[in-house]
């Protein structure tokens, strides 16, 4: 089973995710970026760091299921990532989730959303810049026309209630 979670950035995808954890046994797949590491990261645990070059020719060899380019740098979920569990949930950007999705029926997504308000005020505390924030705002606002591509779709208004609905689903798929 593949689920697929995915929604704007800030929205608590990989805080509800790392709860997860201790709830519900499965394998995360870590995507492929160009991004520099960020302090709180680590290679092979949050991301597979890798250069341009290398990314590239990852592409052209086929090994993705999935790759955007978001921002200024690439993202992508390999081939190999995907098989390593019975069960396995990916975090991907919206775009990359719903091609993803219109490809493989078998595939569960999971479109997680807040209240712009609060998505604002988390843009901010992450220390965001007045015109980043606009940019982040626009771009959820066009993430969330792909609503209708997701199987659930959860509002993170409460992490306790959003871990427990996600467990729910998550419960529900592995019975299938």
């Amino acid at each position: 089973m593949i689920v697929v979670f995915s929604g704007p950035s800030g929205v608590g995808k990989s805080t509800i995710i790392n709860l997860l954890k201790s709830e519900f046994e499965f394998y995360f797949s870590i995507s492929h970026t160009t991004r520099p590491m960020r302090e709180d990261e680590q290679n092979y645990t949050d991301y597979y760091f890798v250069s341009n070059e290398i990314f590239q020719e990852m592409v052209s060899k086929n090994e993705f299921i999935e790759y955007e380019k978001y921002g200024s740098y690439f993202y992508g979920t390999s081939k190999n990532e995907i098989t390593k569990s019975s069960f396995t949930i990916l975090d991907l950007e919206v775009n990359g989730a719903t091609k993803l999705l219109s490809t493989n029926s078998d595939y569960r997504g999971i479109f997680i959303d807040i209240d712009d308000e609060i998505l604002i005020e988390r843009l901010n505390e992450r220390g965001h810049n007045k015109g980043f924030i606009e940019e982040r705002m626009k771009l959820a606002s066009e993430q969330r026309k792909s609503i209708p591509k997701f199987h659930y779709v959860l509002k993170n208004i409460d992490l306790k209630t959003t871990l427990k609905e996600i467990l729910d689903i998550l419960y529900d798929l592995e019975k299938k």
